[in-house]
């Protein structure tokens, strides 16, 4: 798989140069050649949540600047859509109900909508319990740091 799902963090540590981990996005980034990179409202929205709260220790801008700097980012890499949409409410995605907690409802759905779409998710986060959804011991790729 060439293709990429990057959840917030890692979108975010991408657009921003002083991100804690600005630097690992980009050298993991530049290694994989012919890398395809997917995006999704949920992550979009994510960023541009994140990214124009004042409290973000490098505040973006507004809710608008944050916007425009998404859509430069995705016309840059050419990003495409994921076609594939898909709810944990579905037993054929969610496999193990019990690891579904208020904290990994966003992480799981990436990886499962990740996996539906023939992609990697691609993050920072090393808690992520892959098993819980199909297909996602193979879809999940940690960035190292």
């Amino acid at each position: 798989m060439n293709r990429f799902l990057l959840d917030v963090n890692a979108l975010l540590a991408l657009l921003d140069p002083m991100h804690v981990h600005h630097e690992a996005a980009h050298n993991w980034y530049g290694r994989r050649s012919q890398k395809r990179l997917l995006t999704c409202s949920h992550v979009e929205n994510g960023v541009i949540r994140v990214a124009s709260q004042p409290k973000y220790p490098n505040c973006l801008g507004t809710g608008g600047r944050v916007r425009e700097a998404l859509q430069k980012f995705i016309r840059q890499v050419k990003a495409e859509r994921c076609d594939q949409e898909i709810t944990l409410v579905d037993d054929k995605v969610l496999l193990r109900p019990e690891l579904l907690t208020p904290s990994r409802v966003s992480d799981l759905y990436l990886l499962a909508l990740a996996a539906a779409n023939e992609a990697r998710l691609a993050t920072f986060d090393r808690r992520i319990p892959a098993a819980a959804v199909a297909g996602g011991s193979k879809a999940l790729e940690l960035i190292p740091i």
